[in-house]
């Protein structure tokens, strides 16, 4: 072999080995893909783009990934950096409509939609069609009105559905914390798990599954007289829109004892390998399942199912028809009286995922029907539930909620009438009700807690997640007088205080009104150091913790630490007797990330310093009309208290620009009140006006 040949053969070599590596990439990233790993799927299709620029359909296959993860901007950018003339995958128009529909761009969706009609003009046509429905729909004035629901996490919350009228729905959130032995049996971070809330004591406890199961747990169903339920268990991962990620979940049928425990699980007998069942009711008294799966023979991707349970056997499926089920995906349903309410992204909407309502005469399912604005949204609405009261909650991904997904209250029945208010220095234009929010953020659960719904003469005064009326006498001085800051302490970070009996250790009393308090710093793992004041003494305290369990174990650790004299004391939590000198947060503001021992000279000067700046927001009589979500993003959040009055205060500001920079942000967001002041050691000061 000569030289020229040697070359030219080592030359074609390398680009074969390009090729093959570039495939083997590309191949990565849609495995990546099918298996709902979109993160990582977004950083192989980009590492294969950089070699292979022109590749349009890994163009595409990116955007949809981006789609998936709900970056709706990004999918759209690179959707348009496909030429025009080019032929990718039909479905790329399509799906490009799809991801300018959920912008609310309905004229660029619907031309997207006709450059599909080469391809697809049934399809196409139909789609069109919607664009022109959403159009429609959001010009016309809201019948319904949607608001938050308190008790939702920065995670994805959804799945509602209720136990004899107490609320039970699945989450990603961790600020529930698990004890010991629910970490052994749990020990995987990120799952998913079941949760029912507690109206007399305003928390979140577990629903646990066969032996101790948490994690993976639900959404779970209850029939009517909740002695049955039906459990979804899967390993989805949080997302943007998870319902379609749902991969070779299954069904269980379990029984409810008297105590409301789960018992005696079974595989439903109708879950097929190599499909999915992604949400599940129970309906009646556990005698009818409704079930939306992708099994082979359907009309779409997901159908709407239903099956009977006769003689202990439960029917072979019966796919609900042509006028539920379409060549795109329905889920989520839930039967109440005469109708049901369900999910679908191919029926006429307004976004993604809208909920339809469809009611049964005579027999025959009729053509479902779009509420509208109000209550869908160009975002996802799905997984629709009614309680006893007939309130009819909802979960979105729609903008302005607090995670990824959220749920929601879904009121009025009429057009709503322009309000009338009684006359007020400042009325919130939007109130978001956080009062059950607080008590879910770092809340231990004690084995007897963790018992689900066992608290049987409490169900009939819980009206978990009711929003109270809204009282103008209540909103407080965010107004143009403003509240004095002298004698003002702070109570919470990152919380609301809640009005109930909760466990602190308390380490020390002093009589001194100042003490050090820098010798109990190695606690803060453990949990917050207060100062309360009781019979002309000051009392240091570790906590607060909801169980006794979890205190004795607390109370164990310290005492290990050299606090041989720390005990249990218990206590109805009064905001005018305490003051929150040490929080485990407070170092979160610094670059450190809560390194106390830090040898950035810039971070030591910045946490001695006894100057810290930060921004009043409003003072209110009542906290729970503090709108957290207003704010969230612009620092961490503090409650202070003076005289019966909440003060809310943003901190985490390393200078006083940073601290102007979020109050001017926080007067663009209505709180026009809002000030610089300085944190002095615990003493709030109003910045001097040169």
């Amino acid at each position: 072999m000569n030289k020229r040949t040697l070359l030219f053969s080592i030359a074609i070599f390398f680009v074969f080995g390009q090729v093959v590596f570039g495939q083997k990439q590309l191949k990565k990233a849609e495995m990546l893909f099918d298996d709902c790993e979109y993160v990582k799927a977004c950083e192989s299709f980009q590492d294969y783009l950089t070699d292979n620029p022109r590749d349009y359909y890994a163009m595409a296959k990116l955007a949809e990934t981006y789609a998936r993860l709900g970056e709706l901007a990004l999918a759209d950018t690179w959707f348009k950096k496909i030429p025009v003339n080019v032929s990718t995958d039909p479905n790329a128009f399509r799906l490009h409509g799809d991801v300018l529909k959920k912008m609310g761009y309905y004229e660029e969706a619907q031309k997207k939609y006709e450059d599909f009609r080469v391809f697809n003009p049934e399809m196409s046509d139909h789609f069109v069609r919607s664009c022109l429905f959403a159009k429609k729909a959001m010009n016309e004035k809201p019948v319904y009105e949607s608001l938050l629901v308190p008790g939702n996490s920065d995670a994805s919350d959804f799945g509602l559905t209720f136990y004899r009228d107490m609320p039970v729905f699945s989450s990603f959130r961790e600020d529930i914390l698990m004890t010991e032995s629910e970490k052994e049996w749990n020990s995987a971070l990120g799952s998913k798990r079941t949760y029912i809330y507690n109206g007399s004591k305003n928390r979140l406890s577990f629903v646990k599954g066969i032996n101790n199961k948490l994690n993976n747990l639900g959404p779970v169903s209850f029939s009517s007289d909740g002695k049955r339920c039906a459990i979804i268990e899967s390993k989805l991962k949080d997302s943007y829109s998870f319902v379609l990620d749902a991969k070779m979940t299954n069904v269980s049928m379990a029984e409810v004892s008297d105590k409301g425990e789960i018992v005696a699980a079974t595989p439903f007998m109708w879950n097929e390998v190599g499909s999915s069942i992604n949400s599940v009711q129970l309906a009646f008294d556990g005698t009818a399942v409704y079930f939306s799966s992708d099994r082979q023979g359907g009309y779409g991707g997901f159908d709407i199912y239903v099956s009977y349970l006769n003689n202990g056997i439960w029917s072979v499926p019966v796919n609900m028809g042509a006028v539920i089920n379409t060549p795109g995906n329905e889920v989520t349903p839930f039967l109440s009286g005469n109708k049901m309410y369900f999910a679908s992204d191919y029926h006429e909407g307004l976004g993604g995922f809208d909920i339809l309502v469809s009611e049964v005469v005579h027999g025959t399912w009729m053509q479902p029907v779009n509420p509208g604005n109000g209550f869908n949204t160009p975002a996802d609405e799905y997984f629709p539930a009614i309680n006893s009261l007939g309130e009819l909650f909802i979960c979105s991904n729609r903008l302005g909620g607090k995670g990824k997904n959220d749920l929601y209250k879904v009121t009025g029945t009429t057009p709503i009438e322009e309000p009338v208010i009684a006359a007020a220095e400042v009325v919130p234009p939007a109130v978001n009700l956080e009062e059950l929010a607080a008590e879910t953020m770092q809340t231990t659960v004690s084995e007897a807690a963790a018992t689900p719904v066992s608290l049987r003469e409490e169900m009939a005064v819980s009206k978990a997640f009711s929003l109270p009326d809204f009282d103008s006498r209540k909103v407080g001085s965010n107004a143009a007088v403003a509240l004095s800051l002298e004698g003002a302490r702070r109570i919470g970070v990152d919380e609301t205080i809640p009005n109930t009996e909760v466990y602190f250790i308390q380490l020390a009393s002093m009589s001194s009104s100042r003490p050090n308090f820098d010798k109990f710093k190695p606690l803060l793992r453990y949990g917050n150091i207060y100062k309360m004041f009781a019979n002309r003494s000051v009392k240091v305290r570790l906590g607060y913790f909801t169980e006794k369990k979890e205190a004795e174990e607390i109370l164990s650790k310290v005492r290990t630490a050299g606090y041989k004299d720390a005990f249990i004391a218990y206590e109805i939590l009064n905001t005018a007797q305490m003051e929150l000198v040490l929080s485990g947060k407070d170092e979160n503001s610094f670059s450190d990330k809560g390194n106390f021992n830090s040898r950035n000279p810039e971070v030591i000067d910045s946490y001695k310093n006894p100057k810290k700046y930060k921004v009043r927001l409003a003072s209110y009589e009542d906290p729970i009309w503090f709108d957290v979500n207003k704010v969230k993003d612009l620092g961490r959040i503090e409650q202070w208290t003076k005289g019966g009055w909440t003060i809310f205060i943003l901190a985490g500001y390393e200078n006083l620009e940073e601290a102007k920079k979020a109050q001017i942000q926080a007067l663009n967001r209505g709180f026009k009140t809002s000030e610089v002041v300085i944190d002095n050691g615990g003493i709030l000061e109003r910045l001097k006006q040169n």
